[in-house]
């Protein structure tokens, strides 16, 4: 036979995982797991055990809470970013978009509708951040004149 058989928390990370649509051999490989065992668990009727699910749920709302702290961390990161006018934010837009992806998943969301409204929010965010770059940008101008008007 395989290794030794899963834990009720091994098992309820591993249902917890098929439902963010990792596979059972990605969820082997996180769990340092024989791949076999995760699928044939998988493919049983315990998942549904009460007890089982009782623990998949609170798995997916620590993994929830700590997807929205990333997801606000990146978007505090991105607004940074474009307030320092630094034109590198390609890190910062990916982790916010896998948290997004991710907390959707957990939610029980489809995420292929949502592609399109997170891509208008991110537009929509740089967009207010470059009005306010220009004005902070205009405001220092408008300083300079003035600082050097009173010379």
């Amino acid at each position: 036979m395989g290794g030794p058989s899963l834990t009720k928390t091994e098992k309820a990370h591993a249902v917890a995982l098929r439902d963010s649509q990792l596979t059972p051999n990605a969820s082997a490989r996180r769990m340092k797991r024989d791949p076999k065992t995760i699928r044939n668990f998988l493919q049983t009727d315990e998942v549904n055990d009460p007890e089982i699910q009782m623990i998949v749920a609170q798995i997916k709302e620590r993994e929830l809470s700590d997807l929205f702290l990333i997801g606000y961390k990146a978007r505090r990161n991105l607004h940074k970013r474009f307030d320092e006018s630094s034109p590198t934010v390609i890190e910062s837009t990916a982790v916010m978009d896998r948290s997004f992806q991710q907390r959707q998943l957990l939610e029980g969301r489809p995420t292929n509708i949502l592609a399109l409204d997170l891509a208008r929010q991110i537009q929509d965010a740089i967009a207010e951040s470059k009005q306010r770059l220009a004005w902070f940008q205009e405001e220092i101008e408008r300083r300079k004149e003035k600082q050097s008007d009173n010379d």
